[in-house]
């Protein structure tokens, strides 16, 4: 391959890189964790995490990573609720002995919601 062959194809694997990491980076998000809550049995502390799953559709494996380490990981499904939220954020169930368990996780922009497996809703 000569070096016009690669100036031309050069703007096509750009785009192709550019689409690759967007399409990867909308399956993640930065939450903000306001008290100490568990997930699927695991306690977490309150901080920011960021949260990444496998799909859009399905039955996602939702990982919540604290620096480089995976803190918790818990099975969610996508739920559409009817409305796009403003803000990301983060459903609690208050139980009886005073701890928070996460029920679902909204994302700005987004109608669907993950809903975990271990929440009443």
């Amino acid at each position: 391959m000569n070096l016009r062959h690669v100036t031309r194809l050069a703007p096509v694997m750009a785009v192709v890189v550019l689409a690759a990491v967007s399409a990867f980076a909308k399956d993640q998000r930065n939450i903000k964790l306001e008290h100490s809550v568990s997930v699927n049995g695991t306690a977490m502390s309150a901080g920011s995490y960021k949260v990444t799953w496998s799909a859009e559709s399905g039955d996602p494996t939702v990982n919540f990573i604290k620096g480089r380490d995976t803190v918790a990981s818990a099975q969610a499904k996508w739920v559409d609720r009817g409305t796009k939220y403003d803000n990301d954020s983060v459903l609690y169930s208050n139980d009886s002995d005073g701890s928070r368990k996460i029920m679902e996780i909204r994302f700005a922009g987004k109608s669907q919601v993950l809903v975990f497996a271990d929440s009443t809703s």
